[in-house]
């Protein structure tokens, strides 16, 4: 009996240790920003369990930030995956960033958020 609970805990262990689902650049909604602004806002809805993707291309010189508005329960996880293989399309004097959004603790209901984007020189 202690083999099948300890068999049953090795995949969601491993699953929180990659630090859950890898999205392909495919599966991302790119960002796009008004002509001479340098910031916009995402606003959408997330559902229970989901994780949504988006991906921003800047300069190479650029700093991005984050910051979620109105909701305290959506995180917004800002990565760096520079890894050619993942974006073979991205000219060497930019950068491109997957911006992972999901719910810190999971509803039963989907849920609107709005997460603001700003790109600093």
């Amino acid at each position: 009996m202690s083999k099948r609970r300890f068999h049953g805990l090795i995949l969601p262990a491993f699953f929180l240790i990659l630090g859950g689902p890898v999205l392909a650049q495919d599966d991302c909604t790119p960002i796009d920003f008004e002509p001479e602004a340098d910031s916009t806002v995402i606003a959408d809805m997330i559902l229970p369990e989901q994780t949504l993707c988006y991906q921003l291309i800047t300069e190479a010189d650029q700093q991005v930030s984050l910051q979620v508005l109105e909701d305290d329960n959506i995180s917004a996880l800002l990565q760096d995956p520079m890894d050619p293989q993942k974006f073979p399309h991205v000219p060497s004097d930019q950068h491109a960033y997957q911006i992972l959004v999901k719910q810190i603790k999971r509803t039963v209901t989907p849920q609107y958020f709005r997460v603001a984007i700003s790109v600093e020189p």
